[in-house]
This record gives C-alpha cells, sequence and structure tokens, in this order.
C-alpha cells in the first residue's frame, strides 16, 4: 500500500490555511504512510473525490501531522474542552515540559499565539475548504448514489466542524446569538483570485449553516445505517440534538435523541466497556478507529499520555489527590463508594491490566489518572448512546420542569446509566429540582474527560443556572473561556480580530 497526502500550498489571507486533501489508496481512511505535496484543482472524478473526502475524514478525526497538526474531534476538541474546565495544582497538574502548549488552558490565560490555537484553527479551516471543494465538484461524480452518500458526508464534516469551533471560538448562543463568532466560508478556496479577507457571522448564522449542513446530511445517509464507522445518519442527529440543546430547543432536541436511541445502539453491560476497545461497541455513534500506524497521538503525544499513567510513559494530565477527598471537582460531587467509575488502586501499571473504573491510582507511579484512554491503538469514542439517553432526559425534563411524577421515559434514561454504574435507581417521588441536581451530577460523571462537561456548564450558566468553572469559581461565561483568534490570522486579515 502507497499513500499520497496532497496540499495546496498557495498562500492566502488565512495566513496558515494551507487547503489540504488526502488521497488515499487503500480501505482505510486512517491507514495513510507517506505525503507530498502539489497545487491545483485535482477533483475530476469519482476517485479523486472519494480520496480528498477520506483527507477530510483524517482532518476531522485528528490523526497526528506532528507537532503543529490540530488533533480537533480525536484530540485536542476533548483536552482542551477538559483543561478550561479545571484548576491548576488544585484539581490537576500538568507537564509542561512534555506537552507544551497547554499549560493555558489550565490556568485560563489563553493569548492568540498559543501554538494549540493556532494548530487547531488551521487544520479545522484546512478541513472545511475541502469539504466545499468536494461539495463544489459533485457534478463529476456519475454514480447517482456515490454522489449522494459523498454529498451527506461532506456536509455532515463540515456542519460538525462549525458548530465544535464555535463552541470553542465564539460566545454562547443564548443571549449571543446575534455576536460575531468566526468566519464562515462555504465556497472553495482554489487559486489567489478566490482570496477575499474574511469577516466574522454571527453566532445565529453559524448555527443556522450548521443545521442545513446537519438536516441535509441526515437525509442522504439515513438509508446507509452506520455507514461501516464513517459518519451516519445517526451521528447527525445526535450532533443535531446537541446544537438544540446548545439552542434550549428542547422539543427539537427531543426528537432527534429518540432517533438515535431507537437506532442500532445498545448500552455496554459495564461502563468501562465503553472504552479501550479495538473495535466499535455497542453504544458508539461515532468514533475515532485508531490503527497502530494512523492515530491522534503516540503514548507521548495523544490522549493515552495525556489522560493515562498506564502505560511505560505515565500521564501528563494528573488528577491531584486532594479533590477525590473532599468534591471531586468544581460542580461535581465526590464519587460514591458504590460506583464503578470511581477512584481505586489497580493492581498492575500496564494499560492491559486495567479492566474496571475510570479514575485510577497507579501502583508505583503515585498518579492518578484517567483510565478512559489507555492505548492510541483503541477506539475513540466521540458520541456515545450514554450521552444520548441523559441528554434526552434532560429534554423531557426541560418541556415540563414542573410536572409531577417526574417523566418516566426521563427516569429510566437517567436510572440506566446510574444502575450500570453501580447506584442505586431513583425513585419517582423526586422533585424536578433533585431529579435535576441528580441527572447534571450524572453527566458530568459518566462523560468526565470527554470534551462535554465544558459546554454543559456554559450552557447551563448562560440559562441562569449558579455554575462555576474550576474550584476559583469562574464564571463559565467570562470572555477567558472562549479561544482567541490567532495572532497569524489577525496579522494577516487587518479588522477580524477587532
Amino acid at each position: 500500500m502507497k499513500a499520497l497526502k496532497i496540499k495546496y500550498t498557495m498562500r492566502q489571507s488565512f495566513t496558515f490555511l494551507f487547503l489540504f486533501a488526502g488521497l488515499i489508496s487503500c480501505n482505510d481512511i486512517l491507514d495513510i504512510d507517506a505525503e507530498n505535496s502539489l497545487s491545483g484543482d485535482v477533483l475530476t472524478d469519482q476517485e479523486s473525490i472519494e480520496s480528498a473526502l477520506n483527507g477530510a475524514y483524517y482532518n476531522l478525526f485528528g490523526i497526528n501531522d506532528g507537532s503543529d497538526g490540530g488533533e480537533l474531534l480525536g484530540g485536542d476538541f476533548k483536552l482542551i474542552a477538559t483543561l478550561l474546565t479545571r484548576q491548576v495544582n488544585l484539581e490537576v497538574s500538568w507537564d509542561e515540559t512534555n506537552a507544551p502548549g497547554y499549560e493555558d488552558f489550565v490556568r485560563k490565560s489563553v493569548l492568540e499565539t498559543n501554538i494549540r490555537v493556532e494548530a487547531n484553527w488551521r487544520r479545522g479551516y484546512e478541513t472545511i475548504n475541502v469539504v466545499n471543494d468536494i461539495l463544489d465538484n459533485l457534478d463529476n461524480i456519475s454514480d447517482n448514489s456515490a454522489r449522494t452518500r459523498i454529498a451527506g458526508e461532506a456536509m455532515a464534516i463540515r456542519g460538525i466542524l462549525y458548530f465544535e469551533m464555535a463552541r470553542l471560538w465564539a460566545p454562547q448562543y443564548q443571549g449571543s446569538a446575534n455576536d460575531p463568532a468566526i468566519p464562515l466560508i462555504t465556497e472553495p478556496i482554489r487559486s489567489v483570485s478566490d482570496i477575499g479577507t474574511p469577516t466574522k457571522a454571527t453566532v445565529s448564522a453559524i448555527y443556522t449553516q450548521v443545521e442545513t449542513d446537519l438536516n441535509t446530511a441526515s437525509t442522504n445517509l439515513q438509508s446507509l445505517g452506520t455507514n461501516n464507522n464513517r459518519i451516519s445518519y445517526y451521528a447527525c442527529q445526535a450532533y443535531l440534538a446537541k446544537v438544540a440543546m446548545q439552542q434550549n430547543d428542547y422539543s427539537a432536541a427531543e426528537g432527534f435523541l429518540n432517533n438515535v436511541i431507537g437506532g442500532p445502539f445498545s448500552l455496554e453491560s459495564r461502563s468501562f466497556d465503553a472504552f479501550n476497545n479495538g473495535t466499535v461497541s455497542g453504544e458508539d455513534v461515532l468514533v475515532v478507529q485508531q490503527t497502530a500506524s494512523s492515530n491522534t497521538g503516540t503514548n507521548t503525544t495523544g490522549l493515552a499520555a495525556f489522560y493515562s499513567s498506564f502505560n511505560e510513559f505515565g500521564s501528563t494530565l494528573r488528577i491531584q489527590p486532594s479533590s477525590l477527598n473532599s468534591n471531586f471537582l468544581a460542580n461535581n460531587p465526590m464519587f460514591s463508594d458504590a460506583d464503578h467509575r470511581a477512584n481505586i488502586d489497580s493492581v498492575s501499571t500496564s494499560a492491559n491490566d486495567v479492566d474496571s473504573l475510570y479514575y485510577l491510582d497507579a501502583v508505583n507511579t503515585f498518579t492518578i489518572s484517567s483510565a478512559k484512554f489507555l492505548r492510541n491503538t483503541d477506539v475513540i469514542p466521540l458520541v456515545r448512546l450514554a450521552e444520548m439517553r441523559l441528554s434526552r432526559a434532560e429534554a423531557i425534563l426541560e418541556q415540563n420542569f414542573n410536572g409531577d411524577p417526574v417523566d418516566a421515559t426521563a427516569l429510566a434514561d437517567l436510572n440506566v446509566i446510574r444502575i450500570r454504574a453501580g447506584l442505586p435507581a431513583l425513585l419517582d417521588t423526586l422533585t424536578a429540582f433533585e431529579f435535576y441536581d441528580s441527572l447534571i451530577v450524572e453527566r458530568n460523571r459518566e462523560l468526565l474527560y470527554e470534551g462535554v462537561v465544558f459546554h454543559d456548564l456554559k450552557r447551563q450558566a448562560a440559562n441562569g443556572l449558579s455554575v462555576r468553572i474550576t474550584n476559583s469559581n469562574l464564571d463559565p461565561l467570562d470572555d477567558r473561556f472562549i479561544l482567541p483568534i490567532p495572532q497569524s490570522e489577525c496579522d494577516a486579515s487587518p479588522g477580524l480580530c477587532d
């Protein structure tokens, strides 16, 4: 197998936005082992367009592309969101020497020159340009079914990326829908004549484009089931549910969530079984399928190194024992002793010997870390059925908050996650406020370190709840939790960063 990656090298007003497309001569979209560069329009037939789409997946999933690659869904979008919610030295510590650029997120002092901000911004817009180019060349595909599928996957990639980037680089939707967010580019840039000075679209305009892309993608992909672990109809519906939750459109969210939960997914019998798998688990809606040669980073640069001490290098992110002995983390009460996801000593420092629980104290290493991401060859869950069940419980509750008793479906959704974790089922005698508190705690426990809690806290704060990021009680809506546009972009595009 020989693989080729194409990189358009034309400079444009987005200084580091090299327009990237991937040419891959094998079926595995992650199995890339060589690269060259050239310029020009190569999307002239189905084969070249399929290769470009594979390159877009490669970028979206965050397959490691060197120290400045930007790991997006399978890396930094999880990690940055996690670090922004934690307080350095009190809740967590971070090894800046071995993983530079991330300390700013823990310290809540992210500058325009931060190398991780620049890398992810650049790779995000690279990928958006690839799918824009694909969508502009669909007429070069003669097979109708292939054209429909490729259009759906390309639109889904663009919609997901704009949504995730808006959540990190733009104000929270609620109360800020008309505020400027990030540039919205839906036409490909192929030559110097295509270059313009980018301007910020509003938060509302970004969300409208996201919804348009994901709704169209849902229609195009609906007949393909799980779509061979690529983006599927169900993944599009899951993201539409996330978008609706961000907008407080709980009725729409419930509908999307019903479609996902009614799909071909089932919860694993143990919480731990949803992670560290060589293949897709029963509750995976969307994943990064890593391989030994194509992954989001090695044991020194990827999630396995960042989160887990159960490898030969030790973790970069370490949970401080003091945070486990009181309230586990801000806005999240300590795990119950009965909770299978809680802290316990392991019998070994080898990742292969870890077979239960999430947050472990590795023998002889004196570090506590997350065991959700143990190896750089395992599947990385991006959307899980567990999240969908907890989201539906919230969406149902929000539509009838004062209902008595608590809705049976919402209660069942929450209880199935609790029971799997070893906790007792809640009764329908709970008030709406008690149920909501239990639901939020459960989301924080179940989804911790998956990049979800940060966005939960922001939307809860926008809804007027008294929630804080980190034990230092920082307001989640503070501007410091909006990533800055990279300085290189500001320099190249006067007015963009005003």
